[in-house]
Formats: C-alpha cells, structure tokens, sequence
C-alpha cells in the first residue's frame, strides 16, 4: 500500500514547542484547488496501472482543518470525478490539533470514510497553544469541546503524546490523566525529537525514554483489556508474544518505495521529516507521475541501509526484527547520512530487556534472520 502524506497547508493556529514546522523559516503555503485537483488524478492513473495497490492518504500539516470543511468537500468531489473506478481502493485519514474542528466537518469526514481523527495533546501548561506565550488554557478548552463533537456523532479519536522532559517527573500522572480522557482511538507514546539548541530543555535521551515508557509499562499491562491500544507497547506485544510483524514505518525497513510527503506547492519528498529537512527531494506533482516518485533512485540507498547494517553495525543484535535499524531520518540527524542505525535502538534494547521482559515474563526470542547481500560498491 502506497502512504500519501498530504501536507496540504503549512499554516497552524498552535505554536507547539516542538514543532519543526512552526520553527521553518519558510512555509509553503496552502495548496491551491487545482494541485487538489491534480493529486486525485495523480492517484487515480497509479490505482490504474497497479491494479493490486491501495492508497492511503493521511491530511496532515500544519492545521489541516483550518483550510474549512469546503476544502475537504471539494476533495470528495475530485475522488469521485477522476477516480470513479479505484476510490474503492483510496482511504483517508487525518491528523488534527481539532481545534478549530467544529460539526460541518462531520458530514464531509463520513463521506471520505474518515471515522477516527489522530490527534496530539499534551497536559503540561505552556507546551501546546497560540501565540507566543502558547496559551494552552484556551487550546486545552477548544480541545476538549472538539472532543464532545466527535464523541456526539460517534467518530473516534486518538492521541500522540510527546514524551519530554516536562513527563519524566510524573509518567503515571501522565498516563492516568491520558487514559481519563476515555479516548476510543488510543494513546502512542512518542519520544520528543529535538534537532537544535533552541529547545534543549525538553530534549530527552533514548534511555530516559525507555525508562519513562517502563515506569507506565506495569499499570498498562495490568489493565490492558482496559486500555488495549496503547503504543508502543502494543507492538511490542504483538512482535514479542504473539509473534505478528507489527512494525511502524521507521521500524519496518521497508519505508523506501511505499511514502510520499506532499507540501502545499506539489513538491513532492520522502515524509514530513524529510520535507522540512530539505532531504529526500522527489520533485513536483506537476511534473513526475506518482510511479516515478516511488521508483525515484534516491529511494535505492534506504534499501542498501537495510543490507549495510545487518552485515555491520546490527549483525549481532537480537533485536533487529524489531526495528531494523530504526528511522532513517533519526540516522540521519545523528551522522548526517543515513547508513548507521539510530541512537533510538538503545530506548528498544532498554525497555525490552530492564522493563517488557520482568513485567510480562515473556523473553524474546528472535526468529531466525535471513541473510542480506552486501550492498555492490560503486566504482
């Protein structure tokens, strides 16, 4: 399945903390009806040639709401018009601080099949909210009226926290506060990634994110019929007892020819990280074919990262299944080139083997690790 990750606005009306988007110098904008246009057809002439593929396309941003439920409307209208034979394999899905979500986006969400809306949300004062000051009283009070709206019209919703340095001093609090909120899409517990020196301050390091993730492992797992879709530690029970592959893409290995990161003017790159890092550049809608951008050969060293590192720096960790080397973007940020594996690896390793392993009793076991060839070297 093919990711679309639609940045169609890099406007927001929150100026989170540690957002990269809010930090770029420049943005793109907002994308106009006729490059909307244009991504429907785009879609519609790869639904055709892969006749087997499906498309995921997740809105994202900046504050994707903010562009009015119109915008989405006219979205509907363009899927039906140029994609009459594939919409059955396109699903939407959408990532939103819901803060200017209000009920005429209902009816247009039900109509692109959106039923559960990801968000972020996080209870520390002054983290999240608008203006300089970020003023999250009155973010936190749009928020939770949101909230009401979906739960009213029965769509669901999820949370990413940002795990920083503010949560380490009350990871329980934090976990009982988030779960309180009786959310019906669950929690992912994401680390904080901080890039530059202006924000240190919540900067956290893999083991202090291992260790948060271990002090709420215990109540999670004792109330997990209660609260089954928390992550990570769904994954990890997933991979580790019940040996399904439940990997997210920065784990997988497999992210090269399967995401594309479109910004508001149709440039077109690998995801969001890559975009605002000016890596990863695949060119324009406008100009190139969603086949070409997938099969762009920038995507070819990604691949031949998998087969270096299990031949070096992973060969022998038991924990390679797990994450194949971690994100390459995060390799990327540590040693500018996206060859080595990621400093995250340690927060795996950590919270398998100090908390997973004690907690549940259960020791991982790898299964066996097929062989890779080494890359060819370039003469």
């Amino acid at each position: 399945m093919a990711t679309l990750i639609v940045k169609a606005t890099e406007a927001c009306n929150s100026n989170c903390y540690y957002c990269d988007v809010v930090t770029k110098e420049q943005r793109g904008g907002t994308m106009s009806l006729e490059l909307l246009e244009l991504l429907f057809k785009r879609m519609n002439e790869y639904l055709l040639h892969y006749p087997e593929e499906r498309i995921e396309l997740i809105w994202h941003g900046g504050e994707p709401l903010l562009l009015g439920h119109e915008f989405y409307r006219q979205a509907k209208l363009f899927q039906r018009l140029h994609c009459a034979e594939t919409e059955g394999r396109i699903s939407h899905t959408i990532q939103s601080n819901l803060t200017c979500f209000t009920e005429k986006f209902i009816s247009v969400f039900r109509d692109l099949g959106i039923d559960c809306i990801g968000t972020s949300y996080d209870p520390e004062p002054h983290m999240r909210g608008p203006g300089k000051e970020r003023d999250s009283e009155t973010y936190n009070r749009k928020f939770l009226s949101s909230i009401s709206i979906l739960e009213k019209n029965g769509l669901h919703w999820g949370i990413i926290y940002v795990v920083t340095k503010r949560s380490l001093e009350r990871p329980e609090d934090v976990f009982h506060f988030l779960t309180n909120l009786k959310l019906s899409g669950g929690v992912n517990f994401n680390p904080v990634l901080i890039y530059d020196d202006l924000r240190k301050d919540v900067a956290i390091t893999p083991e202090e994110y291992a260790d948060f993730l271990g002090a709420i492992f215990p109540l999670w797992w004792k109330h997990r019929t209660r609260y089954p879709d928390i992550q990570p530690f769904k994954s990890f029970v997933e991979n580790i007892i019940e040996h399904k592959t439940s990997l997210s893409c920065g784990e997988s290995g497999n992210c090269s020819h399967h995401h594309i990161n479109i910004a508001p003017n149709g440039d077109a790159s690998h995801c969001g990280r890559s975009a605002d890092w000016g890596l990863l550049q695949y060119g324009n809608i406008t100009e190139r074919t969603f086949d070409e951008i997938l099969h762009d050969p920038q995507r070819d060293q990604l691949d031949e990262r998998v087969s270096l590192l299990i031949n070096s720096e992973c060969r022998a960790c038991r924990f390679w299944e797990l994450c194949h080397g971690g994100c390459p973007l995060d390799a990327w940020s540590k040693h500018k080139e996206f060859i080595h594996k990621t400093e995250w690896c340690n927060a795996r390793i950590r919270f398998v083997e100090k908390h997973f392993e004690p907690v549940t009793g259960v020791k991982y076991e790898p299964q066996p690790v097929p062989s890779h060839p080494e890359p060819a070297c370039e003469k």
